[in-house]
């Protein structure tokens, strides 16, 4: 009878051991996925980063060939008046620049 209790608990403590093994095994496994998608993640930034400074890098370049051609509309505007005759104070006036600005401005 002691040898029949014996392998009871034995074959009860070994279906635990199992029960155990395969919880440690399938949380080993979840965790090695999990370890997984945060490495695809943070291997993306660096994609995500590359590209965000290339649009950076356009929208500067595009920024600067407008503000070029504004710069030199506004310079023709200055020239215009002043090739009229109208005195460069009167310029400044008009246009709400500093005195110093329309003297500034290069010939066109």
């Amino acid at each position: 009878m002691a040898d029949v209790r014996k392998s009871a608990k034995q074959t009860a403590a070994r279906s635990r051991a199992r029960e155990k093994a395969a919880e440690f095994r399938a949380k080993e496994d979840k965790l090695e996925q999990l370890a997984t998608d945060y490495f695809v993640a943070t291997d993306s930034l660096d994609e995500i980063d590359a590209t965000a400074q290339a649009e950076i890098a356009a929208i500067q370049e595009r920024a600067a060939q407008q503000s070029t051609a504004a710069r030199t509309s506004a310079a023709a505007v200055i020239a215009s008046m002043l090739e009229l005759g109208t005195p460069k104070a009167e310029v400044a006036g008009r246009l709400g620049l500093a005195l110093r600005d329309v003297k500034k401005t290069p010939a066109l």
